[in-house]
C-alpha cells in the first residue's frame, strides 16, 4: 500500500476515530474504515489526500461535497454524521455500509435480471429525487458510486463534484466533469447542466444493468465523449431479448441526447418505474387467476345443461357419511400417535445429548488428576514416558530461547496444578520447547519501507521496535538505520530497533488577524507568515458599504498555530447589492474659469470635469 495513504492506519483522529483500513482511493480523497469510540460504531471517513491538500481546486470540490451532503437525509443516500476541519486536515465522517458497489456486483454477475434492475433503479431515482429537491445535482452517477448493502439497499455516494443549483453557472465549463462512460452530452460538451444530466447517467446505468455492457465505448476518452451525442446505442432487447419492452423504453427515454426529450424530473421517471412494477404485478396476478380458473370446478349458481345421452356417473367407491367420519377419526388418531412418537424421540435424543455432555459429569464420580509441572524437563523424556502418554495428549511447539538449552520445556498449557478429568483420548497439554540459540544476520534495511523491514525481521524470528526520527534526506516511513547494524549476528528472539523517518521537521505559523484589512494587505500578511491564499481561496460576498474591499471573515481565527504552507480562506466584502437609481434631472453647475494673461475669453467648464 502507498505509504502516503497507509500512514494513518492504526492512528486515531481527534482522539475519537480509530483508522482501521482503506476502503477506497480516489483522485482527490481517501476513504478509510474507522471505529467511532464515542458512538461505538464503524464509520467511513473521507480525508483529502495529502498530495492534493494544497490544491485550491481540490479543496473547493471537497468543500462542495460536504456542503451538498450536509443538506441531504435519505435512506438511499449515504448518511453524513460530521464534517471536521482541524489545522490542515479536513475530513467527512459518513455512514459505513457493509457491502460492495454496483460495479463490483455487475462484474460478478455480468448482467442483472429486469427485477434487480428495477429494484436498484427505483432506489437510485428516489435518491436523485431527494437531492434535486434540495437543489443538488450529483453530476457523477455511475455504478462505482452506488453502494449495495447486504440487505439489498442501494445508497448513492460521492458528491465530490456535485453542483449546487443556486451556485453561479457561466454556461461553459472549462472541463467536463464526471466519468466519461456515464456522462451526459451537455457535460461532455462543457455546457451548463441541470437535474436532467443525472437522469441521463441513471439511464446509462440501467442500460448496463440490463445488458451487462456499456452503450458507448471507445479507445480514447474523446471518442467515447463524442458517441454520447453522435451515436444511437443498440436497443437493450437486441442484446437480451428477455428484457421487458416497457423497461427498455424507460432506460432509452432517460438516455435521450437532447435534455428536452428526457424525463424532466426524477419523480417523473420514478412514476414510470412504479407503473411498470405495478403492471408486472398485475400481469402475474392475472396469470395466476387463469391457471386457477382452469382447475377450479364451476360455482353452484352456474347453469350447466347435461345431454340426456350421457351415461350416469357411477357412485361405486364413494363413502357414506358414516364411513367418511370413521375414516377421518382413524386418520386423526394415526396423526396424533405419529406426532407424539416424534416428540418422544426428540426428547429422548435431547436427554441423551445433555447427559453425555453435561449431566453425566455432574452425577457420576469422574476420575480427575492434576496436571504436573513439565517446565524445565526434557521434552523427549516426557513424551517417551508411557505413564505420561497414557494420561496426556501432548502437542509440541518449538521456540528459539537463549535462556534454555535445546529440547527443554519452557512453558505449558494448562498450567501446572490445574485439575482435569481423565478422558480416554488423553488430557490435551501444549508444551513449548526451546530450539536453542539460533543466530541470524541482521539484513540491510536502510532506505526500505518500514513495513517491509518489519515483516522481514519477524520472518527471521526477531522482535521489532520502531523509533521515529525527523529526516530531510530519507523519505518518510523509510528506514534510516537499524540497531544492531546490518550484518551483525543476533539470537533469534532478540529485538532489533528500526529508526524510521518521520519526514522533514514541520514548521508552524501563526495565523494573523485579517479582518479589517484590504485584500492586498491580507495576502501580504499571510505571505510574511509563510501561509497561502490563492484567488480560489477567496470568496466575494455582498456587505455594508464600509466593508467594501475589506476582509470580513477568515476560516482560522487569529493566533491559531497551523503548518507552514497551509491555505487560509477569506471572504472579501463587495459592498451592498447594486440597486437602480434614477437619472439626475438637475442641470450640472457651470463654473466660469478665470481669463488667462492673453486676454482670451473665459471657457465654460462643467463642474467635476478634469
Amino acid at each position: 500500500m502507498d505509504n502516503k495513504v497507509g500512514w494513518r492506519l492504526g492512528k486515531t483522529l481527534d482522539g475519537r476515530y480509530e483508522m482501521l483500513s482503506v476502503l477506497g482511493i480516489g483522485g482527490m480523497a481517501v476513504v478509510y474504515k474507522a471505529f467511532d469510540h464515542k458512538q461505538k460504531r464503524n464509520v467511513a471517513i473521507k480525508v483529502l489526500r495529502d498530495d492534493v491538500a494544497m490544491d485550491g481546486d481540490s479543496r473547493r470540490r471537497f468543500r462542495t461535497e460536504y456542503q451538498a451532503v450536509g443538506k441531504l437525509s435519505h435512506p438511499n443516500i449515504r448518511a453524513v454524521y460530521d464534517v471536521v476541519s482541524t489545522g490542515d486536515t479536513e475530513y467527512i465522517v459518513m455512514e459505513y455500509v457493509d457491502g460492495i458497489n454496483l460495479k463490483q456486483y455487475l462484474k460478478k454477475k455480468g448482467s442483472l435480471s429486469w427485477r434487480e434492475t428495477l429494484h436498484f433503479s427505483t432506489q437510485i431515482a428516489k435518491a436523485l429525487s431527494h437531492a434535486h429537491s434540495k437543489g443538488i445535482i450529483h453530476m457523477d452517477i455511475k455504478p462505482q458510486n452506488i453502494i449495495l448493502s447486504k440487505d439489498g439497499t442501494a445508497k448513492v455516494a460521492d458528491f465530490g463534484i456535485a453542483q449546487l443549483e443556486e451556485a453561479e453557472q457561466d454556461g461553459s465549463a472549462e472541463e467536463a466533469v464526471g466519468s466519461i462512460h456515464y456522462i451526459s452530452p451537455e457535460q461532455a460538451r462543457g455546457e451548463a447542466v441541470d437535474a436532467r444530466s443525472d437522469i441521463y447517467s441513471l439511464g446509462v446505468v440501467m442500460y448496463e444493468m440490463l445488458t451487462g455492457q456499456l452503450p458507448f465505448d471507445g479507445e480514447t476518452v474523446s471518442e467515447v465523449a463524442m458517441k454520447h451525442f453522435t451515436v444511437i446505442p443498440d436497443a437493450p432487447t437486441a442484446i437480451n431479448p428477455d428484457i421487458p419492452p416497457e423497461l427498455e423504453e424507460i432506460a432509452l427515454k432517460a438516455m435521450q441526447p437532447d435534455p428536452n426529450d428526457r424525463y424532466s424530473t426524477a419523480d417523473e421517471m420514478l412514476a414510470d418505474l412504479e407503473d411498470f412494477r405495478k403492471g408486472q404485478t398485475a400481469s402475474v396476478g392475472r396469470a395466476v387467476q387463469r391457471a386457477l380458473a382452469e382447475n377450479v370446478p364451476p360455482m353452484r349458481d352456474e347453469v350447466h345443461v347435461i345431454s340426456r345421452n350421457v351415461p350416469r356417473i357411477s357412485t361405486a367407491g364413494e363413502l357414506s357419511r358414516e364411513g367418511y367420519v370413521r375414516r377421518r377419526a382413524r386418520e386423526r388418531r394415526i396423526s396424533n400417535l405419529l406426532g407424539f412418537g416424534l416428540v418422544l424421540v426428540f426428547i429422548l435424543g435431547l436427554f441423551g445429548f445433555v447427559w453425555n455432555y453435561w449431566l453425566g459429569d455432574i452425577f457420576s464420580d469422574a476420575e480427575r488428576t492434576d496436571v504436573p509441572n513439565f517446565i524445565g524437563s526434557m521434552a523427549g523424556e516426557i513424551t517417551s514416558d508411557e505413564a505420561m502418554t497414557s494420561l496426556f495428549n501432548f502437542t509440541i511447539v518449538y521456540k528459539a530461547d537463549s535462556t534454555y538449552e535445546e529440547g527443554v520445556i519452557t512453558a505449558q498449557e494448562p498450567a501446572a496444578g490445574t485439575s482435569r478429568m481423565i478422558v480416554s483420548e488423553g488430557i490435551s497439554v501444549q508444551l513449548t520447547v526451546s530450539s536453542g540459540i539460533q543466530l541470524v544476520e541482521v539484513p540491510d534495511l536502510i532506505n526500505h519501507p518500514y513495513t517491509e523491514a518489519q515483516v522481514q525481521l519477524q520472518t527471521l524470528g526477531l522482535e521489532v521496535e520502531i523509533v521515529l526520527e525527523e529526516s530531510s534526506s530519507i523519505t518518510e516511513n523509510y528506514v534510516i538505520s537499524t540497531s544492531p547494524e546490518a550484518g551483525a549476528s543476533v539470537a533469534s528472539g532478540d529485538t532489533v530497533t528500526l529508526t524510521v523517518s518521520a519526514g522533514p521537521s514541520v514548521s508552524y505559523a501563526t495565523v494573523p488577524d485579517l479582518v479589517g484589512m484590504t485584500k492586498t494587505e491580507a495576502l501580504l500578511a499571510l505571505q510574511q507568515e509563510g501561509l497561502v491564499c490563492s484567488e480560489a481561496d477567496i470568496t466575494y460576498v455582498s456587505s455594508s458599504a464600509s466593508e467594501s474591499g475589506y476582509v470580513i471573515w477568515q476560516n482560522y481565527t487569529s493566533g491559531t498555530q497551523v503548518v507552514s504552507g497551509t491555505a487560509v480562506y477569506i471572504q472579501v466584502g463587495t459592498g451592498p447589492s447594486a440597486t437602480a437609481t434614477p437619472a439626475p434631472t438637475e442641470t450640472p453647475a457651470v463654473v466660469v474659469a478665470e481669463s488667462d494673461d492673453t486676454g482670451s475669453a473665459p471657457e465654460a467648464v462643467e463642474d467635476g470635469a478634469a
